[in-house]
C-alpha cells in the first residue's frame, strides 16, 4: 500500500478495517488511473463485482492478482506442450479476468485444436497402386513376349462340309516327328534319323473344354484306320504327311463329328527343349523299361527324365506289349506331369520367370493361324486341370489293335462305342462309355 494514501498509519501499524479496504480499492483505482490497465475489459474489476468473497484471498491482499483467469474456466486441453509455449512466448502480462490471453481461447469457450491431416493411409495407397501397376505391366510384358515367340501355321480345313459347332470347344494337340531345330548329335541320340522331309504326326489328342464342368483329353492312336478326305482309308497320321495340319484337322472332324476350334503342335526338337526348360520330369515306373531301338534303359521306380531320354520314353512302342495303345497312355501321363511341373504359381505368377519359361516353350510350339491368345490360354489351363486330376483322360474305344490293312497293321475303332463317346462330347454330357 502506498504510504502517501490518506489514513495510512505508520506508527503502530493499525488502521480501521473499513478504511483499509477502502485504501485498497483506492490503490487499485489509482493503478487503473495511471494507465496500468488500459483495456476496457478490466473495467469491471473496480465496479464492485468483486465485492463478494470469491477473491478475498492473500494474493489479492498482497497486491497480486486475485483472479488468474484460470480458476473457474481452465480447460485441460490447454495443458499440451504447444499451448504452454504460446503463453510462454508472448512475453506479456498474465491474463486477467474477463480478458483473453495471447493465443488463448476466444470468449465463449476454449478454441478446439485443429487436427492435422493424416497422409499415412494416402501414401500407402499410392505406393500400393504403383506396385500393382508395375506388376500388371510386367505380366503383360511376359505374356506378350511368350505369345510373340510362338509360330503360326495354317490349320483351318478347306472342306466346306464341316461339322456344326456343338457345346463347348475342341482343340487338336499334335506332337510331330519333325527334326527341325535338332542338332546332328541330338538326332543320333534320339535315333530319329536325319531327314527333315515328310514329318508325321506322332501324337494326336483332342482336348474338349465344356461350357461347364471338367475338361476331357481324348487320345487318338496315330495308327487309327480312318477315312482321309479325298485320299481314301489310311492311318490317321498319314493325313499330316499328305496335307499338313489342315488335312489332319479335316480328317479328325470327319471321323469324330467334333468341330475343331484351335490347333497346337510341337516337334521333336521343341519337346526336348521344353523338358530341358522344365528341368526334367519326375516319373514313377512300375517296371523297368528297355527298348533296343531307342537305346532306352530305365530302371523301375521314381526318377527324373531329361530331354532325349524323356522323348524316347514317350515314343517307344515296339518294346511295349500294348504297342501303340501303351504309348498313348505313356504320352498322356508324361504330358500331365510336364504341365503340372511347369504351370506352378512360382512360374506363372512371377513375371521374369514366366518370361523365360514362356519364351523358351513358345519357341518350341506352333499354333493355328486362327487360334487366339485366349484359346491358347484356355488350352493351358485345361491341361493343368487334367494333370491335377480335375478332368478326364481317355482313349477312343478300340475294337482291334492289330487290324490288318493295305497300309500295314493298324488300330480299328469300336464304331458304336466311339460314336457314343463323340456324341457325349458334342453335347457336353458325362462320358459313360469306357474305352
Amino acid at each position: 500500500m502506498d504510504p502517501d494514501l490518506p489514513g495510512y498509519l505508520s506508527g503502530d501499524g493499525t488502521a480501521d478495517e473499513t478504511q483499509q479496504i477502502d485504501y485498497r480499492e483506492l490503490e487499485g483505482q489509482e493503478s487503473y488511473d495511471r494507465g496500468g490497465y488500459q483495456d476496457a475489459a478490466y473495467a469491471g474489476r473496480y465496479d464492485g463485482q468483486y465485492a463478494d468473497g470469491r477473491y478475498a484471498d492473500d494474493r489479492y491482499a498482497d497486491g497480486g492478482y486475485a483472479d488468474d483467469g484460470y480458476a473457474d474456466s481452465y480447460d485441460e486441453a490447454y495443458d499440451q506442450p504447444e499451448d504452454r509455449e504460446v503463453y510462454r512466448g508472448q512475453g506479456g502480462p498474465p491474463p486477467a479476468p474477463g480478458g483473453r490471453p495471447p493465443g488463448g481461447p476466444p470468449p465463449g469457450g476454449p478454441r478446439r485444436r485443429r487436427k492435422r491431416p493424416r497422409y499415412g493411409l494416402r501414401r500407402f495407397m499410392v505406393v500400393l497402386l504403383v506396385l500393382v501397376l508395375a506388376y500388371v505391366g510386367a505380366m503383360i510384358w511376359a505374356v506378350t513376349a511368350t505369345w510373340n515367340s510362338i509360330d503360326r501355321v495354317p490349320a483351318t480345313p478347306t472342306s466346306a462340309d464341316r461339322p456344326a459347332a456343338g457345346s463347348g470347344s475342341n482343340f487338336v494337340l499334335v506332337g510331330t516327328d519333325s527334326r527341325d531345330n535338332l542338332t546332328r548329335a541330338e538326332r543320333n541320340e534320339l535315333v530319329a534319323g536325319h531327314s527333315t522331309e515328310g514329318a508325321r504326326a506322332d501324337t494326336i489328342m483332342v482336348l474338349h473344354l465344356p461350357d461347364s464342368g471338367e475338361p476331357t483329353l481324348l487320345s487318338l492312336p496315330r495308327d487309327s484306320y480312318v477315312e482321309i478326305p479325298g485320299q481314301g482309308e489310311n492311318k490317321i497320321n498319314a493325313a499330316y504327311s499328305i496335307g499338313g495340319p489342315p488335312l489332319l484337322v479335316d480328317t479328325i472332324e470327319q471321323s469324330t463329328g467334333l468341330r475343331i476350334d484351335g490347333y497346337l503342335e510341337i516337334g521333336f526338337g521343341g519337346f526336348v527343349e521344353v523338358v530341358k526348360v522344365a528341368g526334367g520330369v519326375h516319373m514313377c515306373l512300375d517296371e523297368p523299361v528297355v527298348d533296343e531301338k531307342t537305346k532306352l534303359d530305365l530302371p523301375a521306380g521314381c526318377q527324373d527324365l531329361a530331354g532325349a531320354e524323356a522323348l524316347n520314353y514317350v515314343r517307344m512302342r515296339y518294346s511295349d506289349p500294348r504297342g501303340d495303345l501303351g504309348r498313348v497312355e505313356r504320352q498322356r501321363e508324361f504330358l500331365s506331369a510336364l504341365v503340372s511341373k511347369m504351370a506352378t504359381p512360382q512360374t506363372i505368377l512371377v513375371p521374369w520367370r514366366l518370361h523365360d519359361v514362356g519364351t523358351a516353350t513358345g519357341s518350341a510350339l506352333a499354333i493355328g493361324e486362327d487360334t487366339s491368345m485366349w484359346e491358347t490360354i484356355q488350352m493351358a489351363l485345361a491341361m493343368r486341370k487334367v494333370s491335377g486330376g480335375n478332368g478326364q483322360s481317355v482313349t477312343v474305344p478300340i475294337e482291334n489293335a492289330n487290324y490288318s490293312t493295305p497300309a500295314g497293321s493298324a488300330v480299328l475303332w469300336d464304331t458304336v462305342k466311339a460314336e457314343a463317346m463323340f456324341e457325349a462330347l458334342r453335347n457336353d454330357e458325362p462320358l459313360s462309355i469306357e474305352p
